[in-house]
């Protein structure tokens, strides 16, 4: 065991100069997936002399075992490890599993636990077996991220062209039927994956102690401006009304009333269009302008919620003349990014309004929808770098390319299944994207 966990995660921890027994302090549970890892590697190692842990446990203590433990410590101990395609997921139950290197048809594997977190085209890395006609997940699971997976995939495949060369290169005066056995056992992809276990642990093991290692990354809003979610909190002055407020904010530019006197909307400026004037205003939730705060009134109190201090400063100065006279200087309530994800779901996380007064769930999601119709349909004719600075259109033009834009739409299809099920943009339909690119065979 010593020397597997040496060959899994060694390697991972000199590159970034981490103690091995510190890993846990590095990256927390994650570490214990490695060891997994390392473990279940060691029950296929059939080590010089011939003997092997599975084996040798099952001849010493195999009796005290089920069958079906037994049946499945044998399915592990002749287990390889591969990337696995996730797709089909049903919740409690199972998921297809797609094997990204030795290719062929998803397999519906048997899953209970693992489904709770998994989303269609989550990339795992794991072993997969046959126990007794039922297909199952054995070992450890790692969750690999895409970028990472096509890494990991293009090295086995330089590794895999290797050892053809290799093959092809052996000595002519070997005998030619062990020569052809030998050049065909190198150009199996199980020869090499039985093998491969280390390699993907280590470079998932470097990701993620990088992930961890890294500094937390300067967060802005769509105008650059850092992130800071800010609340502006407006007493009332006494013998004043709510009413008189809102008189006061009726017509403010850029504000958008939602008609029950106690919330607004405030926007950014309108841009205007190719003539210079401006778009006209509908009445309606103009959902391609910026969304700058919104502001809440109450009997007592008027509230203003931005995500930065600019916006913050910039809504003051707006409300300052506008408010003279009825209420006091505001408090300023500040919640940085860290602190609002230290207290997710507490009294000190930001406050955000998800619907506008007066807006159903439907509306909204059809709202949203409907400015993603319009995003992703410009976004195909636009130059993608994860597609070589090519647009779709234009990348699905040759077999590589079409590679390139399934799994860039499946990126997006990722993203939005691990959104809360409640959010408008979780079920939003991309099949009209494939379908428009031509690559619905690649969607499965």
């Amino acid at each position: 065991m010593g020397e597997l966990v040496e060959r899994h995660i060694r390697r991972a921890c000199d590159l970034n100069d981490i103690d091995i027994y510190d890993l846990q302090d590095v990256i927390g549970e994650h570490a214990m997936a490695a060891v997994d890892c390392a473990f279940s590697d060691l029950c296929t190692v059939i080590w010089e002399d011939g003997s092997n842990l599975a084996n040798d446990y099952l001849k010493r203590r195999g009796w005290k075992e089920t069958a079906i433990n037994r049946a499945y410590i044998e399915a592990l101990r002749d287990s390889m490890m591969s990337l696995y395609e996730v797709s089909d997921v049903r919740r409690g139950e199972s998921f297809l599993a797609r094997d990204l290197v030795r290719g062929g048809d998803p397999i519906r594997v048997t899953e209970r636990t693992a489904t709770k977190t998994l989303v269609q085209w989550d990339v795992i890395a794991t072993r997969i077996v046959t126990v007794r006609g039922v297909v199952k997940m054995a070992g450890a699971v790692l969750a690999v991220d895409r970028g990472l997976a096509d890494e990991m995939l293009a090295l086995i495949r330089r590794t895999q062209s290797r050892a053809s060369e290799a093959a092809a290169n052996t000595p002519a005066a070997l005998d030619p039927i062990l020569r052809a056995r030998l050049e065909a056992e190198l150009a199996k992809e199980d020869t090499l994956m039985s093998v491969a276990a280390p390699m993907i642990t280590t470079l998932w093991l470097n990701d993620t102690i990088q992930r961890c290692l890294a500094p937390m990354p300067e967060l802005a809003n769509s105008d650059g401006e850092k992130l800071e979610f800010m609340t502006l909190h407006y007493r009332l002055l006494p013998g004043l009304t709510a009413a008189n407020v809102a008189e006061a904010l009726a017509g403010t530019p850029d504000m958008r009333d939602e008609e029950d006197g106690q919330h607004w909307i405030w926007f950014a400026p309108e841009k205007s269009n190719r003539k210079g004037r401006k778009t006209p205003q509908t009445g309606e939730i103009d959902t391609g302008r910026t969304i700058y705060g919104h502001l809440t009134l109450s009997p007592s109190k008027l509230e203003v919620m931005v995500n930065s201090e600019a916006r913050a400063t910039r809504i003051r100065d707006i409300l300052a003349p506008i408010l003279d006279g009825l209420v006091s200087d505001p408090l300023i309530e500040r919640v940085t990014p860290e602190q609002a994800m230290a207290a997710r779901g507490g009294a000190s996380a930001p406050k955000v309004q998800s619907l506008p007064e007066g807006m159903s769930p439907k509306d909204m999601r059809e709202a949203v929808h409907q400015v993603l119709d319009r995003q992703y349909r410009n976004v195909l004719s636009q130059k993608v770098p994860m597609l070589g600075d090519k647009t779709p259109r234009q990348a699905v033009r040759s077999a590589k390319g079409r590679l390139a834009v399934a799994n860039w739409l499946k990126g997006f299809e990722q993203n939005n299944a691990r959104l809360p099920a409640d959010d408008p943009m979780h079920d939003y339909d991309f099949s009209w994207m494939w379908e428009e690119l031509g690559i619905t065979d690649l969607r499965s």
